[in-house]
C-alpha cells in the first residue's frame, strides 16, 4: 500500500470511528434520559434477606407503576419509603436507604428489552449493611413482575417508545430483527467513553 492510500484509509477509518462514537453518544444520552434503573442491594446473602430483597423489588416496581412519581426527589422518596414499609411488615431489624445518581450497570435482559452495559440514571436502594447480592432492574418506564421476572408491560412499552428515538428503541428491543451488531458496537463505545471520562 502506497503512502497516499495508507493516509486515505487512515483518514476514512478515523471518520468512521468518530461517526460511531458520535452515534453511540447520542444513543447513550437517549437511554439516560428515557430510562431510570433500579439497583437493590440486600442486607446479606442469607435466604431470608435475599427473599426480602425481591419483596422490596416487587413493591418498589408496583408503587412506581401506580404512583408514577415525577423527578429525582419523588422517585427516591418513593423507593426508600416503600422499602422501609416492606422491611417493617417483615419484622426486619435493619432499615433502608435510597439515593439517586448515575451508576454503572451491566447488560441486562428483561422480557421485551435488553439494555447494554453502561452508565444510567438510577436509584440505588441499600438494605441494612448492603453486604448481600444485588438486583438490577428498571424503575421507569414501569415493568410488571410476572412469575418472579420483570417484564416490559404494554404501558411501559408505550412510554418507552415515546421517550426514546425510534433507532434507540430498535437497538434495545428483543425483536427477532434486533440489530445485534449495532447493539454490541454501542455497548463497546459506551465502555470506551466511560473509560475516557473516568480518567479525566
Amino acid at each position: 500500500m502506497n503512502i497516499k492510500a495508507y493516509v486515505f484509509a487512515s483518514a476514512l477509518l478515523a471518520v468512521m470511528v468518530c461517526a460511531v462514537c458520535a452515534y453511540s453518544h447520542d444513543v447513550e444520552e437517549d437511554l439516560e434520559k428515557g430510562i431510570v434503573r433500579l439497583h437493590i442491594i440486600a442486607e446479606s446473602n442469607s435466604e431470608r434477606d435475599q427473599e426480602i430483597k425481591l419483596k422490596v423489588r416487587n413493591a418498589v416496581l408496583e408503587a412506581a407503576a401506580e404512583e408514577q412519581p415525577q423527578g429525582e426527589e419523588e422517585l427516591t422518596s418513593l423507593a426508600e419509603r416503600t422499602a422501609e414499609q416492606v422491611l417493617m411488615e417483615n419484622n426486619c431489624s435493619y432499615g433502608a436507604h435510597a439515593e439517586y445518581g448515575s451508576f454503572q450497570f451491566p447488560e441486562r435482559s428483561y422480557r421485551g428489552i435488553t439494555l447494554p452495559a453502561g452508565r444510567y440514571n438510577g436509584i440505588r436502594v441499600v438494605l441494612g449493611s448492603g453486604s448481600g447480592r444485588n438486583w438490577w432492574c428498571v424503575m421507569y418506564p414501569p415493568l410488571c413482575v410476572t412469575d418472579g421476572e420483570p417484564e416490559l408491560s404494554a404501558e411501559g412499552e408505550e412510554v418507552l417508545r415515546s421517550r426514546l428515538r425510534a433507532d434507540t428503541y430498535d437497538i434495545i428491543s428483543e425483536d427477532q430483527e434486533r440489530p445485534v451488531i449495532k447493539f454490541r458496537i454501542i455497548e463497546a463505545a459506551r465502555a470506551v467513553i466511560g473509560t475516557i471520562n473516568s480518567s479525566d
